[in-house]
């Protein structure tokens, strides 16, 4: 047996050269599965931040798509006085509506001819329609041409309403600019006497009619939009109804009724001395003129 001298042991020989290499190789290798993780974790985190991107989106959409049809319901309700107002004007005969006194009958008409214009919010439509990114975030071929669909019928229902109101409107104007080219004694007597703007009138039930048929068709392509993507019909309104909810009321004050009752003359337009008296009488003050 060899002996060892414990006080001065062999010299052992080492290859500093490999324990470099070693040192090196497991840097490498440490700072490569480091960098792997990290890239994993980072494409974890946009993955699940371009799943809520895609779920925020289509539940923006297929909100906008609900409010419009929310909103040719409530429309469509809201017309129902002037609906029956019509028809009742429509049933009677001129010679009889002509014993009403003038204001009186002024006052039912106007009643039936101011009809509101049909707006929407196309603010999520504009954002999913002009944005490539959203489209390629969403990547729901099927989703992307039902809501397509959805948007070309709701931009056909507002264009076609809103032309049937804007007729109402020149009628009326016109009748009221030029009464001379219309038979009758009072101006509502020429309107009411005149057939296009019966026919106009009369459409006013078989609009209320369309509205909620064209509401209810809206709906259904919506569920199918919430199938494509998956999401569930109570989500949808639960998310729609957060939005109303948060919405701001800014609807100004009611006007007083007092100051359409003095049209301001030529003379007024260059003294307001007309309007100044009315201010005075409002304000309870005597009046200078």
């Amino acid at each position: 047996m060899t002996k060892i001298n414990i006080i001065r042991p062999p010299k052992i020989s080492v290859d500093k050269r490999k324990s470099f290499l070693n040192q090196l190789v497991m840097i490498i290798v440490g700072t490569t599965i480091s960098l792997g993780f990290t890239i994993a974790a980072a494409k974890l985190t946009d993955h699940i931040q371009r799943v809520k991107d895609r779920r925020l989106s289509a539940l923006m959409v297929m909100s906008n798509i609900e409010s419009f049809a929310r909103t040719m319901e409530t429309r469509s309700d809201n017309m129902a006085p002037a609906d029956s107002l019509a028809a009742w004007l429509m049933s009677k005969p001129l010679g009889e509506l002509e014993q009403m006194p003038e204001a009186e009958l002024k006052n039912l008409l106007d009643r039936v001819t101011t009809v509101s214009i049909l707006a929407r919010d196309k603010s999520a439509e504009n954002i999913f329609s002009n944005n490539i990114e959203t489209w390629k975030n969403v990547g729901n071929v099927k989703f992307i041409d039902l809501v397509g669909a959805c948007f070309s019928a709701m931009e056909s229902v507002e264009e076609d309403y809103n032309n049937w109101v804007k007729d109402i409107t020149a009628t009326e104007r016109e009748i009221k600019y030029h009464p001379d080219n219309y038979e009758g004694t009072s101006i509502p007597l020429k309107i009411l006497g005149d057939e296009k703007m019966r026919r106009l009138l009369k459409g006013i039930h078989n609009r209320r009619c369309w509205l909620r048929y064209a509401a209810a068709s809206l709906r259904y392509y919506n569920l199918r939009n919430m199938q494509a993507i998956g999401i569930s019909e109570e989500e949808v309104m639960e998310f729609t109804d957060g939005r109303e909810k948060d919405d701001v009321n800014t609807a100004p004050a009611p006007i007083a009724t007092d100051y359409y009752t003095a049209p301001i003359s030529p003379d007024s337009l260059t003294t307001l001395s007309h309007l100044n008296a009315r201010l005075d009488s409002i304000m309870g003050r005597s009046s200078a003129l």
